[in-house]
């Protein structure tokens, strides 16, 4: 959020210069930051998120015990779980979950070679940075029409309140046979309180738009949902509740390969898309800035559907 408010007013800040001076101020301007000061920002989030979660003894799961004599081991504690007494041990692994697999969880230590795996925190802290920069510029590709990425935003917004209250819960966690995580439910309170927030910023950001986010809201509201997701340990979905955000960045990438690779091979660059990204592309073929916004909720909707079925789906 920082790194975009600085971009953001640096922008603004050019555009008043040029007014001053009686120039006509050109949208594509370089006043911003440069793109690889707005990663490093992300990078330093990613570090942050995964460096707490890897290092944090305060972090932890709840692992059923496996063994057959509880009653010896004294790092085994029991709970009742409606009618049925149940013996859990207290870990701190880097595991996350796999949709439509039985034996949902994986713990990102069996990526690297035995001889490695004192490294495991380097490997996870890389992916975390991956992810949270991932999403977060998908977030800023998808804010390019009124509503778009606000909406979407709350949508996937439930969706993770949903899961940290379940994950939070043991009877919920149970039942849905899903990792349970202590006292994850208390940041259900802080994404009420972001979806609160989209839904009050939509009321004048819905068409025509009073108000924008800029790259302030756009990059942060990406940051917090990726940055949510590892928390409650379901990232591997993130392709399928951020499917919005996934086909926007793909058909940038599509569109700057495509058009880099016939420009090299023919002299001309061609254009996969009539622009990008995709919402664009449906603009410039004559679709309303509504209905492409209203679609896009729709099947960002459904994504969240489908990643909750995936609970129970393997």
């Amino acid at each position: 959020g920082i790194i975009g408010f600085i971009d953001d007013y640096l922008k603004l800040r050019g555009k008043r210069q040029a007014q001053l001076k009686g120039e006509q101020y050109k949208k594509g301007s370089k006043d911003g930051l440069a793109g690889w000061f707005k990663i490093l920002g992300q990078v330093g989030l990613g570090i942050t998120v995964g460096a707490t979660l890897y290092f944090n003894s305060e972090v932890k799961l709840w692992r059923e015990y496996v063994g057959t004599n509880p009653a010896s081991d004294s790092t085994v504690f029991k709970k009742q779980v409606n009618v049925e007494t149940i013996y859990f041990t207290e870990t701190n692994a880097p595991v996350t979950t796999i949709p439509f697999v039985k034996d949902h969880e994986f713990n990102y230590t069996k990526l690297l070679p035995p001889s490695w795996r004192q490294y495991t925190w380097v490997l996870y802290i890389l992916i975390v940075i991956f992810i949270i920069t991932a999403v977060s510029n998908g977030s800023n590709l998808t804010d390019g029409l009124d509503g778009l990425a606000t909406g979407t935003s709350a949508i996937i917004g439930v969706l993770l309140g949903i899961f940290a209250y379940a994950s939070g819960n043991l009877v919920f966690a149970d039942y849905l046979n899903i990792m349970y995580i202590p006292d994850l439910g208390e940041l259900s309170i802080y994404i009420a309180a972001m979806i609160g927030g989209c839904i009050g910023f939509l009321w004048y950001n819905s068409y025509p738009a009073q108000i924008f986010m800029g790259d302030t809201g756009s990059l942060a509201l990406g940051g917090i949902i990726a940055s949510l997701a590892i928390i409650v340990r379901k990232e591997l979905l993130i392709p399928i509740f951020c499917g919005v955000f996934f086909v926007e960045t793909v058909s940038v990438m599509i569109q700057v390969g495509y058009f880099k690779y016939t420009k090299r091979r023919f002299g001309v660059g061609r254009r996969a898309f009539l622009k990008a990204p995709l919402h664009h592309h449906y603009q410039v073929k004559g679709y309303h800035e509504v209905k492409i916004v209203t679609r896009f909720w729709i099947i960002t909707v459904l994504l969240v559907i489908l990643s909750i079925v995936t609970l129970k789906l393997r």
